[in-house]
């Protein structure tokens, strides 16, 4: 295991990170150019589709049968029925 004073002193020696202004407007301008083309386009921005497979449902009832039985026999267990 490493020292925590040590790791701290190491950490504090660490160089500080100075912004790149010229690299960040570069991005910028990109990131808005690719907006602007894709609306200029009519493209949507996203699109989700759901499907909801059949096993996926098969999952979801053996679920739901395994926490009814579960919550039926701790009902039973405890005396309620």
């Amino acid at each position: 295991m490493i020292d925590e004073d040590r790791l701290l002193r190491n950490l504090a020696c660490l160089p500080q990170i100075t912004p790149n202004i010229e690299r960040e407007a570069s991005v910028r301008r990109r990131c808005h150019a690719v907006i602007a083309g894709r609306m200029s386009r009519g493209t949507p921005m996203r699109t989700v589709q759901y499907r909801t497979a059949p096993v996926d449902i098969a999952a979801a009832a053996a679920l739901c049968v395994y926490l009814t039985a579960m919550l039926m026999e701790a009902l039973r267990l405890g005396g309620t029925l």
